[in-house]
């Protein structure tokens, strides 16, 4: 089952808004785990029908992202956005869609879909945004 990644301030009631706005919506929340640093909240959630999270959550102003993407946490510096897209095209790896989610705290997420998933995280491991 697919799973999504939703990337918010931190905040109070963060999880009651979304949690709220996913069961008016007839979402069954089937999984759920959260994780804050450096004032980010990051969510990363399995729901039924999936295909209705993903939209409401969207549609609500939430950045949230597909799990066939890989959600990054780079630091926010010139060239690290290049290392990672040279990275991957050393490995034979095209990028299909690139989403700058947010920068915060010194650091960017960055979510990347491409051609290869398994090559991708293999390349990128120690960048990749790990929410159970």
């Amino acid at each position: 089952m697919k799973r999504i990644t939703v990337i918010a301030g931190d905040r109070q009631g963060l999880i009651a808004d979304l949690t709220e706005l996913l069961a008016a919506g007839g979402v069954n929340i089937l999984t759920i785990n959260a994780q804050c640093a450096a004032g980010s909240a990051y969510l990363r959630l399995r729901a039924e029908p999936y295909d209705r999270a993903l939209a409401l959550l969207r549609d609500a102003g939430y950045q949230a992202v597909s799990d066939q993407v890989l959600v990054l946490r780079i630091p926010d510096r010139p060239g690290n956005l290049a290392r990672v897209a040279r990275s991957l095209a050393e490995q034979g790896v095209d990028i299909r869609g690139l989403t700058m989610v947010q920068r915060d705290a010194g650091f960017c997420v960055v979510a990347v879909a491409t051609d290869d998933r398994g090559t991708a995280w293999e390349v990128l491991r120690e960048d990749v945004l790990d929410i159970p």
